[in-house]
């Protein structure tokens, strides 16, 4: 798994999915399968979620597609 660092400067507020505060932070990555995601974490409530193309997607998903083949 890698992290990408953006090069387009400070990133927008993310707003959380589950309180709507407005301080979540997101981290990029590629999984091995060349998949990019997005974990997005809230300061406030402490929900966590992941995404891909935009989609919201389940943890599981995420393990799977993180898995070496």
């Amino acid at each position: 798994m890698q992290v990408r660092r953006s090069r387009r400067g400070p990133q927008e507020p993310v707003d959380c999915q589950k309180c709507g505060a407005k301080d979540a932070i997101e981290i990029e990555l590629t999984l091995p399968d060349d998949t990019e995601v997005h974990f997005a974490s809230c300061h406030r409530c402490e929900h966590r979620w992941w995404s891909s193309n935009g989609e919201i997607i389940d943890l599981t998903q995420v393990l799977d597609k993180a898995r070496r083949r």
